[in-house]
């Protein structure tokens, strides 16, 4: 018998404004992404809500909050964005009080002021767990010691992590 999966990444929305050359989203029919299950639900630690853009068009604290008081089993909901697109959220009130962090996207150079915008902000700087992935020519992004850092190259074809599902909501 294999390891326990008990990692989901769930893609709460498939809206986006942006046209990332390599975007996952375009590499498969976001159609045939089956549905999280409740057995699939009650057996998840981890979980990562994806998009799209969930930030912009999802409610993703709502949505920690609704799958922590349902599913005692979820020990963390971390919600990927870029960080404009997060720091939009934050600047217009955004609540961040079910998620236990971000982890945020370089992608293009008006995410960078919008990073250094997100770094000075409370809600953010409180998360216990922040990464930033930086893509080339964003390599130089300052970063605080609060956020991991992880060097990242564009996929030209989507991978799922061996260790996690890839679901939708």
């Amino acid at each position: 018998m294999g390891k326990e999966i008990t990692t989901a990444h769930i893609m709460v929305t498939s809206l986006c404004d942006r046209d990332c050359k390599y975007c996952c989203n375009k590499q498969y029919d976001l159609n045939s992404i089956p549905y999280i299950t409740e057995d699939e639900l009650s057996r998840m630690k981890h979980i990562y809500l994806t998009g799209g853009e969930p930030f912009t068009y999802s409610n993703p604290n709502a949505i920690a909050r609704k799958l922590k008081t349902r599913y005692a089993n979820i020990e963390q909901v971390i919600v990927y964005s870029n960080a404009f697109e997060l720091w939009e959220y934050l600047a217009n009130g955004g609540q961040t009080s079910s998620i236990d962090g971000v982890t945020i996207s370089i992608k293009s150079n008006r995410d960078i002021s919008s990073f250094a915008c997100c770094t000075a902000h409370r809600r953010l700087m409180n998360l216990p767990k922040n990464r930033l992935y930086v893509f080339p020519g964003y390599e130089e992004v300052e970063c605080p010691a609060w956020i991991e850092k992880i060097p990242r190259v564009w996929q030209e074809e989507f991978v799922a992590a061996p260790n996690c599902i890839f679901r939708r909501l």
